[in-house]
């Protein structure tokens, strides 16, 4: 299976990672229609559960089906997929892996490749891209907004987040009590670095490139914790006979530096590199 996009979380002791799917046969992205989940307690032995959602087989959802994210709370796995590219619908289970079910019956905001962050007060938050919608400011910029406690409402409107453009695949997550915002600018995943997580007043800080050009598919990112160990996931396309449009989830170790910027990542599959480390590590 080619899986992109990948989102990464951590639930009870285990990564699972929730990607869209593209066909074998794809020339473009317009047959992305369905997602899958794959889960590993060490990441190195990982069960792929395959196609777990087909958002197509509801009513109200159809058209491309970019990149997904799932959040955690009060008893129930939300799963948020776009549909006709920017519209977010929900589905929701028990379980990480599902099976999963409609959590509503139409579109709950429109954004591009959404993300939802919940923070450490129990507040989430979803984020994503003004890439193909209008906003409000003129450009493509990180967008936030407040999820109500039920996870399928915004509470308020959508917030201009990032003084910088930006094309898509924004993620959030936070370390050390800073809120770190990574995105595609470029054909290179670029991050910005705030202390709160909806930093209106003041921009999120630019702190630059973490990744050289992409290869072969454009930039698609999540950041996770496991073991006290921070991982970077990532696409390619140029593994398992893969092409821009047939791409393949990876991952790498991630480092920061003492100073909370993170340490530029080398992709290492296949090259023999042994380790992303700075000088002096920080996980």
């Amino acid at each position: 299976m080619y899986l992109a996009d990948p989102s990464a979380e951590v639930y009870n002791g285990k990564v699972y990672v929730y990607c869209s799917h593209d066909q074998d046969s794809a020339l473009n992205y317009s047959s992305m229609q369905d997602y899958a989940v794959l889960e590993s307690s060490d990441l190195k032995t990982w069960i792929n559960h395959g196609v777990v959602l087909k958002p197509r087989e509801y009513s109200w959802a159809d058209g491309q089906m970019n990149a997904p994210d799932v959040a955690y709370k009060n008893g129930w796995y939300y799963f948020y997929f776009p549909y006709d590219k920017t519209h977010i619908g929900v589905a929701k289970s028990r379980k990480p892996e599902g099976p999963w079910e409609e959590a509503v019956t139409d579109k709950i905001t429109s954004i591009f490749d959404p993300t939802v962050f919940i923070d450490d007060d129990g507040q989430a938050y979803i984020y994503g891209s003004d890439n193909k919608i209008d906003l409000g400011d003129k450009g493509r910029h990180i967008m936030g907004a407040k999820l109500k406690d039920n996870m399928i409402e915004l509470d308020g409107p959508w917030q201009r987040l990032s003084e910088e453009t930006v094309a898509e695949a924004v993620h959030c997550f936070k370390r050390n009590g800073k809120y770190y915002f990574m995105a595609r600018k470029g054909w290179q995943t670029a991050y910005w670095m705030a202390d709160s997580p909806l930093p209106v007043q003041k921009y999120a800080e630019f702190k630059g490139y973490i990744t050289k050009r992409q290869v072969d598919a454009p930039a698609h990112i999540s950041a996770i914790e496991f073991r006290n160990q921070w991982y970077f996931f990532y696409q390619r396309g140029d593994v398992n006979e893969g092409t821009f449009w047939r791409r393949s989830a990876c991952f790498d170790k991630m480092f920061f530096n003492v100073d909370g910027t993170i340490v530029p990542i080398e992709y290492t599959l296949g090259e023999g590199v042994k380790t992303n480390e700075p000088v002096t590590p920080v996980r």
